[in-house]
């Protein structure tokens, strides 16, 4: 151990890797189909469109200053204007001064947690559940239990309870509407508040919307007495690089994550802010649902290859959205075990133990469709096929 490592503080070494991450740095075949991470499609990033605005921004000396200069914590006025008018639409009475613009959603969620987890506070998650979601309260040391042993009955107030409303990471489950208002309710029974990270809802692809659960939340009171937080990302429906999200909170959480995130890097990326801010309409009208289609058919061809490869070895809900389909399979299986053998033959997934606080869930893998190539997906799914095969018992692994 280097001197520099004994002096790590115990925040640093509560950190944990992604195991998603780590997918990029595994030996893998060279013409691997992955399945792995979640990332958008680089194909469809609205690249031309981007150009544009970023050239109608910089060739007025007023607003090329302004998109180039510091600017507000809370950040850019006119963007949380057109965010909080998005939110209204949802049904989520609420206005600038409860929004908060973070560096991706990932951020907003770490600064929520700076705010309320102490050590040794209970935190709830929904199981499987997010990793990067594990890492953060792992990080600050929360006790993470399982959001269904709550409901069944406990004494102890939780710091927070995290959820997914729509498409979870990693399940693709979609909560109903007696769903969201159980889980409000639970929240209010427990006395804590309620985190509700909503990273796809642009990406529908069939059903009917449902509200945000801060929206079930303020039916009957106003979003200041709240106690439930939304954090949204632009992320998914526009571009990763631009690293911008948001948070819908009373006004006094918001003043105070907003303080918070000037100890950590001042403010979201002006620029940034001023594209999307030039682009949302564009955004909501034309460029989210260009993907919605792309996504829509990448789901349908994903599902319709685990059929005919997997039809009676596996099981797996249709995701109304979102970018992932959850698989559970046959109790003997370890996929963590198996990645390096399926690298090798070419096709990634993230096992579904890097989905558990506890590390269970070794019988279960998430799949992404989102930027596998589409005329892959079938090949992908096959060699998935036969890595399971070679593992079941009594196979003959050469």
């Amino acid at each position: 151990m280097t001197a520099f490592e004994r002096r790590f503080s115990r925040y640093a070494n509560r950190i944990v890797p992604s195991a998603i991450r780590g997918l990029a740095t595994m030996p893998k075949a060279a013409d691997c189909v992955s399945f792995g991470p979640g990332e958008p499609d680089s194909t469809l990033f609205p690249v031309a469109e981007i150009r544009d605005s970023l050239a109608r921004i910089l060739s007025k000396p007023e607003t090329a200053r302004a998109a180039l200069q510091y600017g507000a914590s809370e950040g850019d006025p006119a963007l949380r204007d057109r965010i909080s008018a998005y939110m209204r639409a949802k049904g989520v009475q609420c206005d600038r001064h409860n929004i908060l613009l973070t560096n991706g959603a990932q951020q907003a969620l770490d600064l929520v947690a700076e705010l309320l987890v102490e050590p040794g506070a209970t935190v709830l998650v929904q199981t499987p559940t997010y990793p990067g979601a594990l890492q953060v309260f792992a990080a600050h040391g929360a006790r993470m239990r399982e959001l269904e042993a709550a409901r069944a009955g406990t004494h102890d107030r939780p710091a927070l309870i995290y959820a997914m409303s729509n498409f979870h990471n990693p399940t693709g489950a979609t909560l109903s509407l007696a769903q969201r208002r159980e889980l409000v309710a639970l929240a209010g029974e427990l006395d804590t508040i309620l985190v509700e990270d909503d990273p796809y809802e642009m990406l529908r692809y069939e059903g009917e919307a449902l509200p945000p659960l801060l929206a079930v939340d303020t039916e009957a009171r106003s979003i200041e007495d709240a106690r439930t937080i939304y954090l949204g990302t632009f992320s998914k429906a526009v571009v990763p690089g631009f690293r911008v999200g948001w948070l819908v909170a009373p006004r006094a959480v918001v003043a105070k994550l907003a303080l918070m995130k000037q100890s950590e890097d001042l403010q979201a990326g002006t620029l940034a802010q001023a594209c999307l801010l030039d682009l949302f309409d564009s955004i909501l009208d034309t460029h989210a649902g260009r993907l919605r289609d792309a996504y829509r058919i990448r789901r349908d061809t994903m599902l319709a290859a685990l059929q005919s490869e997997l039809g009676n070895r596996a099981s797996w809900i249709v995701p109304q959205g979102g970018l992932f389909i959850w698989l559970n399979l046959e109790a003997h299986l370890d996929m963590h075990a198996l990645l390096s053998r399926a690298a090798e033959v070419g096709v990634t997934y993230v096992p579904g133990s890097a989905f558990q606080p506890d590390g269970q869930g070794a019988a279960a893998l998430r799949l992404s469709f989102s930027a596998a190539p589409l005329d892959r997906m079938q090949d992908g799914v096959r060699r998935l096929a036969q890595v399971l095969g070679d593992s079941a018992p009594g196979a003959d692994r050469g």
